[in-house]
């Protein structure tokens, strides 16, 4: 962490590497990581005093924690440690890093008969935390379900899902998502028609990239009860064409209608999970953050970890609508592998489905079908992320909002800051998850209220392409604006919002370090003020993630004493050339000691 950026981070969110913490004593931390300047004189004393405590030998070397079973030597490791960012070797002892240093160092360190694995000079990580995804969803896309994600048109689209048809007996639902019309050549939204007409014997639901919108054909509508007297349900749209009829695209709460008719085969919850796990662990992938589960996925959740069954690290946040009574009927679960002490709640839709919630009208749909401004949906009322926060303050869970657009955003701090103002708790690492576009005046306020962004790199090399006609080009410098909160002290966790993105954590290290397409477009990334340096970005997936979950202490970085999680590739994504980090292969990936992927 080598840019001014992450030292305030560090200092400002009490991210201290564990191996300094034996060693000096509170006092002593609260003249290291003082907020006014320093003289040099006392800086020099300081820093005397910190490399003391880094070069005398702790404990764990001294015989006082179990010897290393293995070592891996021969490495280029990437720490994540301020105090030593690199090695060449890591001892690890059971399921706890006991140990880094040169090869030579850590060869004298093992005892005789231990395991010794020879890296060959490949680069290792800490293991890589997503800390935004959903695991079910993408566990359903890895078992089969209908991806329509290759499809260039409607046409497409509808092609694909006649053939599913022909394969699926008649009656039974047809679900499947990823289609975005906006990647099409006339980047119109699809109506039923064609889709209907292909899949006369079939209900069928094909939701949109972002989760947020979904097309539903006549079989579907007619046992949703949608016509074209159905009014659109607060926060969510029943499109319609000009003659008043159904266009079959349902955005936002609006796809509840359907949802709450389909009777469909699917498979159970831990063949999904288990799935997801496997394609996480493959792409480098250490823990999760499970953004939206049911009590009844916590519960497979639970078995899966009491079967020896869930390997991948999970942090699980329930979901909105059952967050209350789940506080009151659980205390929060806090465990190495599967933790439960946060709620997902959400404040408005998706951009690219213009559910976002803007303080301005669109600037491609500025007015709605009855002439009204349209600045996007609310699909929650403030009052009620209020009740939540509050609750959750009071019984120690972590809250995390989807917002996407400015007035999402804004709306969310002015519930957090209302809370917080009532009952204080200065740890309590409420969370806007997605923080997508922001209004510059907004930005300063996450770090004043002591509020994580989480955020996902490869929605803006996704989105650039109509974001800015979405929005507007001034909308646009408050859009994606990673490097802008991480100026304002603001710990920015990354992830991908799987299976909205790709699950592949270096498709999201390559955006967040250029903000261009695969193919290196724009040359110089879109809206270039807000790429982040290759070292913000390693911390954004490792120890500010961790951080984001309270996890910063046992995971986030490779230390003495944290959990040996830690994954070896095939090229060094630090110094290679930025196109060469999407071809980046995982070669192994070591979670708690284990080798848990080797292809």
């Amino acid at each position: 962490m080598e840019s001014a950026a992450c030292k305030t981070l560090y200092q400002d969110h009490g991210i201290l590497p564990a191996m300094c913490r034996p060693h000096l004593s509170p006092n002593m931390l609260n003249r290291l990581f003082v907020r006014h300047t320093a003289t040099r004189s006392s800086f020099v004393r300081l820093l005397a005093l910190l490399l003391l405590a880094v070069l005398l030998p702790t404990p764990r070397l001294l015989g006082q924690a179990p010897p290393p079973d293995t070592i891996y030597v021969n490495g280029n490791i990437y720490t994540c440690n301020a105090i030593r960012p690199r090695a060449e070797a890591i001892a690890v002892a059971g399921e706890r890093v006991a140990a880094l240093g040169t090869t030579v160092e850590i060869r004298r360190l093992a005892p005789q008969g231990v395991k010794v694995v020879d890296i060959s000079g490949k680069t290792v990580l800490p293991g890589l935390i997503d800390s935004h995804g959903h695991m079910s969803g993408l566990g359903s896309f890895g078992l089969g379900r209908l991806d329509l994600s290759r499809a260039t048109s409607f046409d497409d689209m509808v092609a694909i899902a006649k053939e599913k048809a022909a394969a699926t007996p008649p009656g039974q639902w047809i679900l499947g998502g990823r289609w975005d019309h906006e990647s099409w050549r006339d980047r119109r939204l699809p109506s039923h028609a064609a889709l209907s007409e292909a899949t006369p014997n079939h209900p069928v639901f094909l939701k949109r990239v972002d989760g947020h919108a979904g097309v539903a054909n006549a079989a579907a509508l007619k046992l949703a009860g949608i016509t074209r007297d159905t009014p659109s349900p607060a926060g969510g749209e029943i499109l319609k064409d000009a003659s008043g009829e159904p266009t079959g695209v349902l955005v936002d709460n609006a796809m509840e209608l359907v949802a709450k008719v389909i009777n469909s085969p699917e498979p159970s919850t831990a063949d999904l999970l288990l799935k997801a796990q496997e394609m996480c662990l493959s792409v480098g992938l250490t823990g999760v953050h499970d953004a939206g589960v049911s009590p009844a996925d916590v519960v497979v959740y639970q078995r899966l970890l009491d079967e020896g069954k869930l390997a991948i690290r999970v942090y699980a946040m329930i979901a909105g609508p059952y967050a209350i009574r789940y506080f009151e009927k659980n205390d929060v679960l806090v465990g190495p592998t599967l933790t439960v002490r946060a709620a997902k709640m959400y404040i408005d839709g998706a951009l690219g489905s213009r559910g976002a919630w803007l303080l301005d009208p669109y600037a491609d749909r500025p007015l709605d079908d009855r002439r009204q401004p349209y600045t996007g949906l609310s699909v929650m009322k403030p009052e009620f992320l209020r009740m939540v926060a509050e609750n959750g303050l009071q019984r120690g869970y972590q809250v995390c909002t989807h917002a996407i657009g400015d007035r999402g955003n804004r709306e969310t701090l002015n519930a957090y800051s209302l809370v917080l103002s009532r009952r204080q708790r200065p740890n309590h690492r409420f969370r806007i998850e997605h923080a997508q576009v922001l209004a510059p005046e907004d930005i300063p306020r996450f770090k004043k209220l002591g509020v994580v962004a989480a955020m996902q790199p490869s929605h803006c090399t996704s989105d650039m392409r109509w974001a800015e006609a979405r929005l507007g080009e001034k909308r646009c410098k408050g859009a994606y604006a990673w490097a802008s909160l991480i100026r304002a002290g603001v710990p920015v966790a990354g992830g991908s919002d799987f299976p909205v993105e790709s699950h592949n954590p270096f498709l999201g290290f390559y955006a967040a370090v250029t903000r261009q397409d695969a193919a290196g477009q724009p040359p110089s990334g879109w809206q270039p003020q807000e790429r982040v340096s290759r070292q913000e970005t390693l911390a954004m997936y490792t120890m500010w993630a961790a951080y984001a979950a309270f996890e910063e202490t046992e995971k986030g970085s490779l230390e003495s004493g944290k959990l040996a999680d830690f994954i070896v590739i095939d090229r060094d994504v630090m110094t290679c050339e930025p196109r060469e980090i999407l071809e980046t292969n995982v070669l192994k990936t070591v979670l708690g000691g284990k080798v848990v992927y080797s292809p």
